[in-house]
């Protein structure tokens, strides 16, 4: 499955304008860049109406074509419980999101010829040298790995690592304190990754397709290859250049008001995240100060404006105001299918999948019914945020909610994603 990235968009555009003005005063007439106002005003009536059914809190719904915003919308309560009502600037924990942005930080640095694609990961993390496979738990045992893990394997998720909610090596997280980026830790990325590093794997690398910490792994790899801690790499290399203001690991004091009540499900009514809830699944803690861990698989929280910069450049090939951070053929790569078909992940693995799924270097794509959506590339995180990008039709959605774990994610992102696709009368 090969998916097409379009050529530089026009740099004067709506998007490039100094992070401090309000969007909102910078949107785009929809038909001027061929887009229905009526239908795209859909994007915030859908979100309201997931409101009004108790669904979520509030959340943000932001869309773009033609590198031109048209649609910015906040609706509901940003803190539920403090009557705080939501605001296009509210900053929001994205976790998995942070992927691609760990994934575009090493191919800068593949780029610049610090790291390779089939290095082993034993290169930068020792800990990792002859990786063993778990056959069972109780007793615990294994064998060697057919091969080592690389970095194509961390980028694909093809690794053999899991998560602590795994069948079979979950348990072994857990036992050893392994952390997702969620919550907040006291061990540092390297000390997590060299504690996991001596952990048993789930199947021999590249041979299946399995979601869990290849990204947390990575963004260890970027620390030694870049000789800068990870938080740092992703402030100076891609933060600043992109104008992502509102983008970090720890909130800084000045904007922690900003940052959205964590919600999560329990007996079909959500309920907010508090410190000590040991109901929930997981804690609201993350971009706190205190926590050591900067996780590349979860970490990051940021604004919708900010990540819409971060798409854009991918959108654009690589490149965003005048500042290159890729290479046109690295994004054609990266957002490529890398997958064998004996590897792709089913069903069961990612519910709610339709039509051909790709998997490029921690980008998925879904070719779906709709013409508008086939070849585009996506990715969501836990607290039910999504986006997805697509070349063909110059288009990028951004969903931002607060609500984990949302099992109606994929369906509740599809919904906003077909309805942009519609929106787009040329």
């Amino acid at each position: 499955m090969i998916h097409s990235v379009r050529p530089l968009c026009l740099l004067a555009i709506s998007l490039l304008v100094s992070p401090a003005i309000s969007q909102e005063r910078l949107l785009t007439k929809p038909e001027v860049v061929g887009v229905s106002s009526e239908k795209v005003g859909e994007l915030s009536k859908y979100m309201q109406s997931l409101v009004d059914k108790g669904k979520i809190a509030g959340g943000v719904t932001m869309m773009a074509r033609r590198g031109k915003v048209v649609h910015l919308k906040a609706v509901g309560m940003a803190d539920r419980e403090a009557e705080k009502r939501m605001t296009t600037d509210a900053i929001f924990r994205i976790a998995s999101m942070t992927k691609p942005i760990t994934s575009v930080a090493a191919m800068m640095l593949w780029e610049q010829g610090k790291i390779g694609l089939d290095d082993p990961i034993s290169k930068y993390i020792p800990e990792f040298k002859n990786p063993e496979v778990l056959v069972s738990v109780g007793p615990l045992v294994t064998r060697p790995a057919k091969r080592e893990i690389t970095i194509r394997h961390l980028l694909t998720q093809t690794s053999g690592l899991g998560y602590p909610s795994t069948e079979g090596i979950g348990k072994l997280y857990l036992d050893h304190d392994i952390k997702m980026g969620l919550c907040s830790s006291n061990l540092t990325l390297k000390e997590m990754m060299e504690r996991t590093g001596k952990l048993p794997i789930k199947f021999d690398p590249g041979s299946q397709w399995l979601y869990g910490m290849s990204s947390d792994v990575l963004g260890r790899v970027i620390e030694v290859a870049s000789g800068k801690t990870f938080d740092v790499f992703v402030e100076k290399e891609i933060c600043e250049p992109l104008g992502m203001t509102d983008t970090f690991f720890i909130a800084p004091p000045e904007k922690q008001s900003r940052v959205v009540a964590a919600y999560y499900l329990s007996k079909s009514q959500i309920k907010k995240v508090k410190v000590g809830d040991t109901e929930a699944p997981f804690s609201s803690d993350c971009h706190l100060e205190g926590n050591k861990c900067f996780s590349g698989g979860g970490g990051l929280c940021s604004t919708a404006e900010d990540y819409m910069r971060f798409c854009q450049m991918l959108l654009n090939g690589g490149e965003l105001n005048g500042k290159r951070l890729l290479k046109l053929s690295t994004v054609e790569m990266m957002t490529t299918n890398q997958l064998e078909d004996s590897v792709v992940p089913n069903q069961k693995m990612i519910p709610g999948l339709i039509g051909d799924f790709g998997f490029g270097l921690t980008f998925y794509s879904e070719d779906f019914p709709t013409i508008q959506l086939r070849g585009a590339y996506a990715w969501f995180g836990v607290w039910t945020t999504s986006f997805r990008v697509s070349p063909k039709r110059d288009w990028i959605v951004i969903t931002m909610t607060q609500l984990a774990p949302c099992k109606g994610v994929v369906a509740w992102m599809r919904d906003y994603e077909k309805i942009a696709a519609e929106s787009i009368i040329d």
